[in-house]
This record gives C-alpha cells, sequence and structure tokens, in this order.
C-alpha cells in the first residue's frame, strides 16, 4: 500500500478529491493549521472513511531530517510542521512503507527529495533539487548554512540565500 504524506496545501486543496483510492497520511500540527469550513470538512470525511491518518515522527527521524535541512540549506526557511512532515515520510519508509510526499512548498520536497523520500508537487513547479549556500552580495563571502538575514561576518552585509548546487529530478509519481 502506497501512502501520501499530506502538507497542508494537499489538504486545502481538491487534489484529495481528484484521487479518492490513495491512502493519506499527515501529522497533527498540519490538521491544526487548517482553518476553512469545506477544508475541515474534507479532512473530516477522509478521517471518518480511515482514508487519513493522523501520526508523529518518532525522534530518530525528526533528527535526521533536520540534519539533512540543514546540509541542503533548507532549514531556516521549514516550520516545524513542515519538519515534522518530512520527519513522518522518513520514519514510515523506514518502516517500509511506500511513501510519497504531497506538497507545493519548495523547500519541503527539497528535503524531503535529499533525503531519497519519494515527492509529489501538485502544482509540478519543482524541476531541481537545490544545495543552497548563503551569499554576501558585497564581498561575495559563502556560509553554508545560517539564518535569513544573517550579515555577513566579514564585511556585515546582509547575505542572500543562492544555490550552490542543482540537479535535475524526474517527476516521482
Amino acid at each position: 500500500m502506497h501512502l501520501y504524506i499530506l502538507d497542508t496545501g494537499a489538504l486545502l486543496s481538491q487534489w484529495t478529491l481528484k484521487n479518492p483510492h490513495f491512502n493519506f497520511m499527515t501529522t497533527q500540527s498540519v490538521i491544526d493549521e487548517i482553518q476553512n469550513r469545506p477544508s475541515k470538512n474534507r479532512v473530516q470525511n477522509l478521517l471518518s472513511t480511515d482514508r487519513l491518518r493522523i501520526e508523529s515522527p518518532d525522534a530518530d527521524a525528526i533528527e535526521m531530517t533536520e540534519q539533512k535541512a540543514r546540509e541542503v540549506g533548507d532549514y531556516h526557511v521549514l516550520s516545524s510542521e513542515d519538519l515534522e512532515l518530512v520527519s513522518l515520510a522518513l520514519w514510515q519508509k523506514q518502516l517500509g512503507h511506500d511513501v510519497s510526499v504531497v506538497s507545493s512548498d519548495l523547500a519541503v520536497l527539497n528535503t524531503a527529495a535529499a533525503l531519497g523520500l519519494s515527492t509529489l508537487d501538485p502544482k509540478r513547479r519543482m524541476r531541481e533539487e537545490i544545495t543552497w549556500v548563503l551569499k554576501c552580495p558585497g564581498c561575495r563571502n559563502e556560509e553554508p548554512e545560517g539564518a535569513i538575514n544573517l550579515e555577513c561576518p566579514v564585511c556585515g552585509t546582509i547575505m542572500r540565500r543562492k544555490p550552490k548546487r542543482k540537479k535535475k529530478i524526474k517527476d516521482s509519481k
């Protein structure tokens, strides 16, 4: 059985309705982000028909996801909900399930792909896996990791997030 790990965007959209035979999983923090009535009703319907399960990842999967997000430069643009969702997918894969992360968030998809997870972008915007670096527009200094709006340790200019390495990807599903 293939599991589709859903982020908030996938639950807000009609994507689940277009795929009536799929099995879904998400985290409680994603469910908590759903505010509008139609989406809440859709989620309730998925839960009541056992097509959607709510799970939490284990601590090791969270640690591995955070480490990989730092390596590829996505850590500081991912929310705690995003990290938990990717961790859930990693944990399910470690348990032997066939999983795909469904999201339109490019940082979520990038981190998931870097972890070797199958990804599905309903909007089909993700074309490359990217390793990010912070680069100073003033002195060209590069830092492998850091918070957005980090001042350059060399000249004090605000550093910008730039792609260091790109790798073309194929559609997973």
